[in-house]
């Protein structure tokens, strides 16, 4: 018994040792076979691993804009993408092609731009071009430099859209309203803010049609303005090229209007963005630029692409700003929203949901409820007024 259990412990220690030695052997096989891997497969690991680090960071770079305030401190040297020296808000480099352009061209006061790190290393790609796809998204085109391969990039615009509840709105300024709509079990997403000189550029620039070929060389290199110089027709056709439709007025009621239970037909409106107070404008005088943005705010102080009256569902420019003009389901003509910085603080037409027609304003005054006389300013609002546009998904 004794002699067994000797043997069978003698044979237990020859089985652990070749274990311990298959192991040892299978390890230093592994360290040679990794050693001697192809060139061709160590070459595309460094490129995998350059790709994911130049991914995350221009995905940063993206979203996040000129993070580092460049434009302000003057540090922008890109005059034929980024004017220099006028007012504009921050949020206007976000998911902003020129200025990315502008950053990988090494001219927005970043160092390096093109090198970028992870836990794998750091990789130096070259900057090769750009393009836009059908429905304008920014393509760019790199060199990793070690590698010598190339990739391109996408990027898609997750900055300027804002979700429109599912709910049941009215539309129009008049609380006891026949013209009741929803917009349940549908996906809607509208522009935050108006469209610019650049995203119709770069629509322009699309077109084969010399009649907006033309219009593109007059179109203001000023691309953080508001674009105001497309006919009705084209702020449509803008639209439809980036995937949606002109902005109704009755969603930018919606949008603008503070929520309130509707019952028996009847919603309550309240005409500010910023409160419930029917005198609420009252309040604010001369300084409050940022809930309105009104003649005595001052044309040299307006901030482009600013935040200015912002409304419960996060879209800019409820009031105030500039004149703007949608598509009307409900009153066709109606279609204009007079309320801007060519306004003194006092005029009638600051008020959501009122609305301006250059044909005939005998025909808005049920609509509106009161019969308000257009400003002589605001009589050329077609060729003056910004837009958005609003999508369905």
């Amino acid at each position: 018994m004794f002699k067994k259990s000797v043997l069978s412990i003698t044979n237990l220690l020859i089985l652990s040792v070749i274990i311990v030695s298959l192991g040892v052997v299978s390890f230093f096989l592994f360290s040679l076979l990794s050693k001697r891997s192809s060139p061709k497969e160590a070459s595309g690991n460094h490129f995998n691993q350059a790709l994911s680090a130049a991914s995350a960071a221009l995905q940063e770079r993206w979203t996040e804009g000129d993070s580092e305030g460049g434009y302000a401190k003057g540090s922008f040297a890109c005059p034929d993408l980024i004017s220099n020296n006028h007012k504009i808000h921050s949020s206007y480099f976000q998911c902003n092609p020129y200025y990315l352009l502008c950053h990988l061209r090494g001219e927005a006061g970043v160092k390096e731009p093109l090198s970028f790190k992870n836990k794998a290393g750091e990789f130096q790609f070259e900057f090769l071009g750009h393009g836009f796809d059908r429905k304008g998204a920014l393509t760019a085109s790199f060199k990793e430099k070690s590698s010598g391969k190339k990739a391109s990039f996408k990027f898609l615009d997750t900055c300027s859209q804002v979700a429109l509840p599912a709910s049941v709105y009215s539309a129009g300024p008049l609380e006891a309203s026949s013209l009741l709509w929803d917009n349940i079990g549908q996906k809607v997403m509208m522009d935050k803010s108006y469209v610019t000189n650049g995203e119709a550029r770069v629509w322009l620039k699309s077109e084969s049609s010399e009649k907006l070929k033309n219009k593109m060389a007059r179109n203001s290199t000023e691309f953080h303005k508001p674009s105001v110089n497309l006919s009705f027709k084209e702020r449509k056709l803008y639209c439809a090229f980036k995937g949606g439709q002109l902005l109704q007025s009755r969603q930018f009621d919606a949008a603008t209007f503070l929520p309130s239970r509707g019952e028996n037909r009847y919603i309550y409106k309240f005409p500010y963005p910023w409160t419930k107070r029917k005198d609420g404008i009252e309040e604010l005088g001369e300084k409050n630029c940022s809930k309105i943005f009104s003649k005595e705010c001052g044309e040299q102080n307006y901030e482009f692409h600013s935040t200015y009256s912002p409304s419960w569902s996060g879209v800019y420019h409820s009031l105030g700003s500039y004149p703007e003009s949608f598509d009307n389901k409900f009153r066709p003509k109606a279609i204009f929203k007079p309320s801007s910085k060519e306004l003194p603080l006092e005029s009638p037409w600051h008020r959501l949901g009122l609305r301006a027609s250059l044909e005939n304003q005998e025909e808005l005054y049920e609509y509106n409820g009161a019969r308000l006389d257009l400003p002589e300013q605001a009589r050329d609002m077609e060729k003056r007024s910004a837009f958005r546009c609003v999508y369905y998904y």
